[in-house]
């Protein structure tokens, strides 16, 4: 875990994340008439699993995304996203969007995006998992929040999550606590889809 970070040295597209695991049909049937926008969204993510679990690296529209765990506050974690790999980012990601060849990839189809993943060097420490998200968004105030459907291949199991994110703790609190989910452990995706391949 992250030490501590001063409010001097968090950047500004930082934002808090709490994800919990399972139906929770309760808290999915108190959020959704405290949302003021809904959206719906199926997507295909390849996550690039490493031992670190303070990196979340994944593939999505022939693009790279990577966030890094930088601060945790009352069972808050904050993530700080990147469409590439910072400079200082750690190995592997500081070689993986040249390794993968994302720019030439950007205008490929997928398939050939899921080959380039899938012939990556061992030796990098990567394990790609593909996975299929029946995705909906709710905005409730000033935070966001989700329940998704994660389709995990090649097992085809389904693992069920709801999750609220924003940059304004109290917000947080006061929404985690209204849908219920104050004692639930955060732990984020790419950890869950982990856990579920080591299965």
């Amino acid at each position: 875990m992250p030490k501590k970070s001063k409010l001097s040295d968090i950047p500004a597209n930082a934002r808090f994340e709490y994800r919990v695991w399972g139906k929770h049909a309760q808290a999915r049937k108190i959020l959704r008439p405290l949302a003021s926008d809904k959206t719906e969204e199926y997507v295909e993510d390849c996550y690039l699993l490493v031992d670190d679990p303070t990196w979340n690296a994944k593939v999505r529209d022939n693009g790279l995304k990577v966030k890094q765990l930088i601060d945790e506050d009352l069972g808050f974690e904050r993530w700080v996203a990147r469409r590439e790999p910072a400079p200082e980012a750690t190995s592997p990601f500081d070689d993986l969007f040249d390794e993968l060849d994302l720019d030439q990839l950007r205008a490929s189809k997928p398939k050939e995006v899921a080959a380039a993943i899938d012939e990556l060097d061992p030796e990098l420490g990567i394990r790609p998992v593909f996975v299929i998200k029946h995705r909906v968004h709710y905005r409730v105030g000033g935070l966001r929040a989700e329940v998704t459907d994660i389709e995990v291949a090649p097992s085809g199991e389904v693992l069920q999550t709801l999750a609220i994110e924003g940059d304004d703790l109290d917000e947080m609190v006061a929404l985690r606590k209204k849908l219920g989910l104050r004692k639930e452990p955060n732990t984020p995706v790419h950890q869950a889809i982990d856990a579920e391949i080591d299965t």
